[in-house]
């Protein structure tokens, strides 16, 4: 299995609650990582209405607030022995903002906490996710569950039908990031490909071969993704899935949800998404 360096972790705060559900998992993988660093990002915004006079002093006061409440955030977990970094900043624009602030921390990996969304919603809005899935230049873990223990299972769901070569390079950077995660966690690792139509069968055999895994640990379906991915996913007890995404260009990637999208309003488990450029 190929050996996955992580070393930084990328991490974005919820500047709303005090419920931190990306930091508490970004800290449990850091520390089942040994010499893993957490980079702790808020950013906030300013109210649109807040008169030209005023800005800088609220900036000023809002920064000082966020500063004093993350600093007593982040010690419960330096407490537990995590090295971490924090970085505070304030933009109109936090989605794309943290999107650059993620880039320029050069992380292995960003954490964020992730909710369902309307199908609606995902076409009309840009989320975070939204963001995220077309402008990460690093590999995704959106938080969904509330539990945060360490990574005992790992799936890395591919489509091992994709005849053209910039999905078949996906896969491949797929089961590289899964087999490199299940090796430095010491996970077990299982894959997922769906197939739809008798012409088109995927056997376990052949997906156990390109995974590196056991017969048993290998799972295909005629199927959707989605559909098989969620079954697969409640069967294995909600492991970390991992999954691949070559974002749209254009009016249709503005509009359209991709795979990635949907199975992350469609499972409780967390997902780590690998994000492709078009080349």
């Amino acid at each position: 299995m190929p050996r996955l360096r992580l070393r930084k972790i990328f991490c974005v705060i919820d500047p709303t609650t005090n419920t931190q559900r990306a930091l508490l998992r970004a800290a449990n993988m850091a520390l089942q990582v040994t010499g893993a660093v957490v980079h702790a990002y808020l950013c906030f915004s300013l109210p649109g209405s807040l008169p030209t006079e005023r800005r800088e002093a609220f900036r000023e006061a809002e920064h000082s607030r966020h500063r004093a409440w993350l600093a007593e955030i982040v010690a419960l977990q330096q407490a537990n022995g995590l090295k971490i970094t924090t970085e505070i900043e304030c933009q109109d624009d936090w989605r794309r903002a943290l999107v650059g602030a993620a880039t320029r921390s050069g992380a292995d990996l960003v954490v964020r906490a992730s909710t369902p969304r309307s199908a609606l919603h995902r076409r009309v809005l840009k989320t975070t996710d939204w963001m995220l899935l077309r402008h990460s230049s690093s590999p995704v873990l959106f938080v969904k569950s509330e539990e945060h223990d360490r990574v005992d299972k790992v799936l890395a769901a591919v489509d091992m039908r994709a005849k053209d070569e910039p999905h078949q390079r996906l896969t491949d950077h797929v089961l590289e990031f899964a087999q490199g995660l299940a090796l430095l966690t010491g996970a077990e690792l299982h894959a997922v490909s769906a197939y739809s139509g008798s012409t088109n069968v995927v056997q376990p055999p052949e997906l156990a071969k390109r995974a590196g895994v056991g017969p048993g640990q290998a799972h295909v379906g005629d199927a959707s993704p989605d559909a098989l991915i969620s079954t697969v996913a409640q069967e294995l007890d909600n492991p970390l899935v991992i999954l691949g995404s070559i974002p749209r260009t254009g009016m249709t990637g503005a509009v359209v949800g991709n795979t990635a999208e949907r199975i992350l309003d469609h499972i409780q488990s967390d997902v780590i998404c690998i994000v492709q450029r078009p080349q």
